[in-house]
């Protein structure tokens, strides 16, 4: 919610182009800005006053009023009640940029009526500031601080219902020119008391909240010059049923220019005291964590992901006594698609794509766009860190692993599996053998296992294991026993 608002924000100055000096606020500047704002608006919206710009003695008064918005899109199935104009203040800045500042508020419901069926919602914010420096140069905020007090929402239909609220909600945006046509952008963020109730004829009523919710996002080398060309050539054509040639040319050769888009891409997510109530009974964590990464639109792209669970929380009951001790403290899953040519891709689309038919590409260029993505139809995943610790194991895997996405006999592995707390594990096994019949079959594996590990220092057994594509098996550069 935070970092869609910040963004919308960013969206209505976008248009707002051109280098700013500063100056004294005047009533002819307003009217230069109002036009900016509003130049890629229609007509009816702009008479209709959804945006405009008043002078004040220091700053100007930028006003959006979503009325008209809605009035133009209403068709009778949409009803809203509480929509009111939004004030921000622009004040001129000594370099050419503006401080914008707002203070408002959010209180909003309707309906929305179809033949199939009615949904209610409402959108209630008791206040939220915005205070930020914008650049027109880079039509984005140099720095920006949000904050928002009680957030709340909910949908209804008849099949199902979801209600959400947080706290407090504060993000930061910083933005940085790296160079000429690049921008480092971060943003970090927290929300609190989270809360959220869904509620489905099917599947029951879930409850899902967390004490705390961290948000930690930065996009490195950012080609915001490029960017920015493409969408003002999408808004200048954007009412053309089809490019001519020249246009076409034009826009490919941008969209060239803008590989990769990005250098670098960073979320992390970090959930605090998770908990989920369920009609099976209640699940949680002490933390829950969630990233992602990419490299950009690169000719070596790398996307990564990956969740980190610390001391899960199970319904009594769920696992047996005897086996507590086998839930592990801490999981961790990190992994990742890399290799990917997504630049020779967009290339050879450009190159190729007759993007003026229904289906741009022939069932060969289809398929050597695939083989371009993938270089030798290998499929890479790197194994960053896959691991789970609990009172009786410590194990961890990473490595690669590289499998044809035609052939799937054609298969490679180079991995690494690391085990602590080795001794603990075969007792627990052979302990709750009775219980567990394959228990002793898997102790008995584990044993065999370490007669092939080497030692890793710290009281730890590794086996580093590699898979030819003829299928051989290595296991710390030895053959595995009893394979042909």
């Amino acid at each position: 919610m935070i970092r869609q608002t910040l963004m919308a924000s960013a969206a209505v100055a976008l248009v707002c182009a051109g280098t700013v000096h500063a100056q004294e606020v005047s009533v002819s500047e307003a009217a230069n800005i109002q036009k900016r704002l509003t130049h890629y608006l229609p007509k009816d919206l702009v008479d209709a006053g959804m945006v405009t710009v008043r002078a004040a003695t220091s700053f100007y008064e930028l006003r959006f009023d979503p009325a008209p918005l809605l009035a133009k899109a209403k068709n009778g199935a949409l009803n809203v009640e509480g929509l009111k104009p939004m004030v921000s203040h622009l004040r001129p800045m000594p370099e050419g940029t503006y401080r914008i500042e707002s203070n408002d508020s959010l209180d909003i419901k309707g309906t929305i009526d179809t033949p199939a069926d009615a949904t209610s919602f409402s959108y209630v914010i008791d206040s939220m500031k915005l205070d930020g420096i914008y650049d027109p140069e880079i039509l984005y905020f140099t720095s920006a601080d949000w904050s928002a007090n009680k957030i709340a929402f909910s949908s209804i239909t008849p099949k199902e219902s979801v209600s959400a609220t947080f706290g407090q909600s504060v993000m930061s945006v910083a933005t940085e020119k790296k160079t000429a046509d690049t921008l480092d952008i971060s943003t970090k963020g927290v929300m609190q008391a989270f809360a959220e109730t869904i509620t489905s004829k099917d599947s029951g009523k879930v409850d899902i909240s967390a004490d705390k919710v961290d948000i930690d996002v930065s996009m490195d080398g950012a080609r915001y010059k490029t960017v920015q060309d493409i969408v003002f050539f999408i808004l200048d054509n954007i009412d053309k049923p089809q490019l001519d040639p020249p246009e076409t040319a034009r826009l490919k050769q941008l969209l060239r220019d803008s590989l990769p888009v990005f250098d670098n891409l960073k979320e992390t997510i970090h959930a605090s005291n998770v908990a989920i109530g369920t009609d099976k009974g209640n699940f949680g964590a002490d933390g829950l964590v969630y990233n992602i990464d990419m490299n950009g639109v690169a000719h070596s792209t790398r996307v990564g992901f990956g969740i980190d669970i610390d001391k899960p929380k199970l319904p009594a009951g769920v696992v047996p006594a005897a086996f507590e001790s086998a839930v592990p403290e801490h999981a961790t899953f990190k992994m990742a698609v890399a290799n990917l040519d997504l630049a020779g891709a967009v290339t050879y689309m450009l190159d190729h794509g007759d993007f003026s038919k229904k289906e741009p590409f022939t069932p060969e260029q289809n398929a050597e766009l695939g083989r371009i993505v993938l270089p030798d139809g290998m499929m890479t995943f790197e194994l960053e860190d896959v691991s789970a610790v609990s009172p009786i194991y410590d194990v961890r895997l990473t490595g690669t692993m590289q499998v044809h996405i035609e052939d799937k006999d054609r298969r490679k592995a180079d991995l690494t599996l690391t085990m602590r707390k080795f001794d603990e594990t075969v007792a627990y096994l052979q302990k709750n053998a009775a219980i567990v019949p394959e228990f002793g079959q898997a102790s008995f594996g584990l044993l065999m296992m370490k007669g092939l590990a080497r030692d890793a220092g710290d009281g730890a057994q590794a086996w580093d294991v590699t898979v030819g594509e003829d299928g051989k098996v290595l296991i710390n550069g030895r053959p595995l026993p009893f394979q042909p």
